[in-house]
């Protein structure tokens, strides 16, 4: 197949989505050699290969880099777009990855801006007849609710995990970077952006409702990424990491996230809603135990191999907190069972189903 990806979202950004489209390309350059792949930058058109490598790694010199030229789009047998744009007409088929509709079931946790953005993207790819790919049940059961949509015309699979969201690693490089991040153990870690949706709010009252020794004898380290409608939950965060309560870091490279990952007596994830929940499956591929919501995908990422929890009720939240930093026996068997669940997003596993997918959408109208 000759498949067109939008990379733009890797070259420009730092988020998921980028993240996201990362992994796609690295994943199918490992494991579908055999494909024809030509990646676009649909947001500034750039055309250098050395800016895709810099953002991507190293491309073999088959993977080609093309404007969004009609005549070229016109080429594909299928143009997959994992962000939040569609090509000018000229493909004769499309794929548009739908990363959650949380926009539409939770608009008071969006800027304005957030939502107008997605939903101008899943219009145009439905006016094209682009067939959906979500990456959770979850997700495609809101698509079908929420857009109206057949069920036949969404597809469902993960995301792909970076090979460094692995355990093992490389202890004393891992207890170096531990060390530079300001993460003394123990502690335990919650991964998210600053926006309403990710509950942080909840976990601080959470985590100031545990016992004194517990709290006393754990950091609670934040791996906080830039987001929305946030300044209280800054303005907290500050207070709370000027009086040593919480460490709190930025976005982080993949390697040092995975070294923290390890590091953690839990990864705590009380997000209201998610489509996917990426820290839950990087946390378990890494060996941290996880406590996550029991709303929306969660479930289904955690898929029994975490602690859930109602994401609205800080008590509850406490309880697991303390619940599994102090028993060692449930950490080892929530690790055990988080191992074995985070092997269905390996690249290797979900790179196949990935061109089953392309093979299905490549031979459907739109």
């Amino acid at each position: 197949m000759r498949i067109g990806i939008d990379a733009g979202r890797a070259l420009h950004g730092d988020g998921g989505v980028a993240a996201y489209t990362r992994e796609l390309v690295a994943g199918l350059v490992r494991h579908a050699p055999a494909e024809e792949l030509v990646l676009f930058d649909l947001d500034r058109g750039r055309r250098r290969r050395a800016e895709y490598e810099r953002a991507l790694g190293p491309l073999p010199p088959a993977v080609g880099i093309a404007p969004a030229e009609r005549r070229r789009l016109a080429g594909l047998d299928l143009f997959h777009a994992p962000g939040f744009a569609m090509p000018p007409g000229g493909a004769p088929r499309h794929l548009l990855t739908l990363h959650d509709l949380t926009v539409l079931s939770h608009p008071e946790c969006h800027t304005a801006a957030n939502r107008a953005r997605t939903v101008v993207a899943v219009a145009t790819a439905l006016a094209r007849g682009a067939t959906v790919l979500a990456v959770s049940q979850a997700t495609r059961s809101e698509a079908v609710r929420l857009l109206a949509l057949a069920p036949e015309r969404v597809e469902v699979l993960p995301p792909l995990l970076a090979p460094c969201f692995a355990a093992g690693g490389d202890g004393e490089a891992d207890a170096a970077a531990r060390r530079r991040l300001g993460a003394a153990a123990p502690y335990v870690l919650a991964v998210a952006s600053l926006e309403p949706r990710k509950n942080l709010e909840r976990l601080l009252d959470a985590w100031q409702l545990l016992p004194a020794p517990v709290r006393s004898a754990h950091r609670l380290v934040l791996v906080a990424a830039a987001g929305w409608l946030a300044g209280r939950l800054r303005r907290r965060l500050a207070r709370l990491a000027r009086a040593g309560q919480v460490t709190l870091l930025g976005r982080l490279a993949a390697p040092d996230l995975a070294a923290l990952y390890r590091g953690a007596r839990a990864l705590v994830f009380p997000s209201l809603a998610e489509g996917f929940g990426l820290p839950v499956a990087e946390a378990m591929a890494c060996g941290a135990p996880v406590i996550t919501s029991n709303r929306s995908s969660m479930p289904e990422t955690a898929g029994g191999a975490g602690v859930l929890v109602e994401p609205e009720d800080a008590d509850e939240i406490a309880a697991a907190i303390a619940r599994v930093v102090g028993d060692a026996e449930l950490r080892r068997d929530l690790r055990a069972r988080g191992f074995e669940r985070a092997q269905r997003f390996a690249p290797e596993v979900v790179v196949p189903q990935l061109l089953a997918v392309y093979r299905r959408a490549s031979g459907r109208l739109g």
